[in-house]
């Protein structure tokens, strides 16, 4: 109304929301368009009566933190994944590694144990194992290597004792210390069976000069040909299943072990038979010369097995040993009413040449495998 006093408002309306402005919040107010009485009075009162600001209601809910009683329950918490159970941590060069416990069992190694180490290189596959017992490198090397030496071994004693002091007992020890050093010493696969078949057919050389000059089984070179190439044919048919090579000399060595059947009279020894030993032995290593003549044809099956030619080839070595110790034996210990018509030197050289022929047997097989080899790896020329 004209003439009264100005109405000055003390504080301002608190709004819903509880959040004041920053002017009041500083306490002061925004001058309004009004009159100088009017602003002086505002002034006046906020100087006099400032009003406490309230804290902002930010409208997140406050708790209050406290121990848990023995009494509640403990709170649950949300299971969670290992990390290492999804995917595996990379490793931090620059982390220690964790202390071991003294308390875990410790894994000690057997000192006694050889640690050989694994040599680096390609995986072997299943097809380079296949092709190895199909075609494979060296066979037979150890095998040879070892029989050698064993019979040179027996052999040199054995020839001493028989023998004597004769120059026929030392050129059989001679031979038998040549097999011997060339079984022992480092030397190609190719060079070691050349080198021993030749060795064994010179001692089976002198051996069967010896049975020629005392005329004991003079149809023996025939015996001992064949010895020698249808073991060393059966042996180099169990190294090699599919090469020809073997099947051809496997039917070469059974003709003429056949061709020494009739001619030594095998067919008639049985029919013949005495009751001394001197008659029926022989005739029973006759026989089973042509038993394994036979069991020799199963050389001829399929390449998927050996038919048993290692095991044919080795009775046919000691067959042929045990034939030629009967023979000695029947001149050592001759029939009643006879008289031993062998002496100790040549007792000796029938014994190197027994060791010579094995020998020379098992290296002919190594030699056909170095004949096949390089026929083999000979490149094919294009029609």
């Amino acid at each position: 109304m004209p003439g009264a006093k100005p109405v000055v408002p003390l504080a301002s309306p608190s709004k819903p929301s509880g959040i004041q402005s920053a002017a009041e919040r500083s306490g002061t107010f925004s001058p309004e368009p009004s009159t100088g009485a009017s602003a002086q009075a505002a002034a006046v009162v906020a100087l006099s009566e400032p009003q406490e600001t309230e804290p902002a209601d930010t409208g997140l809910s406050r708790t209050t933190i406290r121990e848990r009683e023995a009494s509640e329950p403990a709170p649950v918490l949300p299971l969670h994944r290992r990390k290492d159970d999804a995917e595996p941590d990379a490793v931090d060069p620059d982390r220690e590694p964790p202390s071991a416990d003294p308390a875990a069992p410790t894994l000690e190694r057997d000192p006694s144990l050889p640690q050989v180490p694994v040599p680096a290189g390609p995986p072997i596959l299943a097809s380079d194992l296949l092709r190895e017992q199909m075609r494979p490198s060296s066979p037979g090397q150890t095998s040879l290597r070892v029989a050698t030496v064993a019979l040179c071994a027996l052999g040199i004693p054995a020839v001493f004792v028989t023998g004597g002091v004769h120059a026929l007992t030392f050129v059989s020890v001679a031979l038998l210390v040549m097999m011997g050093t060339l079984a022992l010493t480092p030397m190609s696969y190719r060079a070691r069976a050349i080198s021993l078949t030749l060795a064994g057919l010179v001692a089976t050389g002198v051996a069967l000069w010896q049975q020629a000059v005392h005329g004991i089984a003079p149809e023996g070179i025939i015996l001992a040909s064949a010895t020698i190439l249808l073991s060393g044919s059966l042996l180099f048919r169990a190294y090699y299943r599919g090469a020809r090579l073997s099947r051809s000399a496997v039917a070469l060595g059974v003709a003429v072990l056949g061709a020494w059947f009739v001619v030594s009279g095998g067919h008639e020894s049985l029919v013949m038979l005495e009751g001394h030993w001197q008659s029926w032995a022989p005739a029973t290593t006759h026989m089973s010369f042509g038993l394994l003549a036979l069991l020799s044809l199963m050389a001829f099956m399929e390449s998927s097995t050996r038919g048993g030619s290692h095991v044919w080839a080795a009775a046919l070595l000691a067959l042929y040993a045990i034939h030629l110790g009967l023979l000695v034996a029947c001149q050592v210990w001759p029939r009643p009413g006879l008289e031993a018509t062998i002496e100790g030197p040549t007792i000796a050289a029938l014994l190197t040449g027994t060791a010579g022929t094995i020998v020379a047997g098992m290296a002919l097989a190594q030699v056909f495998v170095v004949i096949y080899q390089a026929s083999s790896s000979r490149p094919k020329r294009a029609p």
